[in-house]
């Protein structure tokens, strides 16, 4: 993907326009004006991206914005970046703050962070909070939603203001495997669905089993 000859590379402050290479890469300050279709992107550092993306691998450190949505086989983000479009995939991992305003769809979704993404699906989802996240809708085969144990927060991450209650909000979440703490939904459907501490679950539905830890809440469930 991309042209092997053309590359986009901003060192420092600078900025360049979109295109279709094979490697667009920021270290420092850089804006991307319009949309990107490469191999590889590479942000280090602040970037802002005025359009969309599409790579097969994506690598993001620091505090970025893309104005589009993106799409890379393998996503990594390290830092605060948000989505102004859906982003899709094949792995994506993420450590740090990330907004989507939009769909995120991949095979593997593993984060670790605050996350405000409209809806998520994907064959195998972890989610380890670290403050306060939203999803609105949740679906996949496997879904594993934890507290950061001990006080893993990075240190940067603790000097932006927010609610830092290791708590996720959703509306539905629905998936073959579930495990849950520290969760507020709507509802929950699944298999086998695991409700941990620290939970308010508006309604369960449930095909094979159903555990529920002492310290949360459970509306109302029922086996269908």
């Amino acid at each position: 993907m991309g042209d092997k000859q053309r590359k986009i590379l901003i060192t420092g402050i600078g900025r360049s326009g979109g295109g279709d290479v094979h490697l667009a890469k920021i270290e420092g300050v850089g804006k991307i004006e319009g949309d990107v279709r490469c191999y590889e992107l590479s942000i280090n550092g602040k970037g802002d991206v005025q359009g969309h993306v599409r790579a097969v691998t994506a690598s993001i450190n620091g505090m970025s914005s893309i104005r589009g949505g993106l799409h890379a086989d393998k996503l990594n983000i390290e830092g605060k970046v948000s989505f102004g479009g859906p982003v899709t995939g094949e792995q994506m991992r993420m450590n740090g703050m990330v907004t989507v305003k939009g769909s995120c769809e991949t095979e593997i979704f593993e984060a670790n962070g605050r996350m405000d993404i409209d809806s998520l699906n994907a064959s195998q989802i972890k989610l380890t909070l670290q403050g306060s996240s939203h999803i609105n809708e949740i679906g996949g085969e496997s879904i594993h939603v934890g507290k950061q144990p001990g006080k893993g927060f990075a240190k940067w991450l603790q000097s932006v203001p927010g609610p830092f209650a290791n708590k996720l909000s959703a509306e539905v979440i629905e998936g073959d495997n579930v495990y849950l703490e520290y969760t507020t939904a709507d509802i929950v459907r699944g298999g086998i669905v695991r409700i941990g501490p620290g939970c308010t679950i508006g309604s369960v539905e449930y095909k094979q089993s159903l555990d529920v830890h002492s310290s949360s809440k459970i509306i109302k469930h029922v086996q269908r």
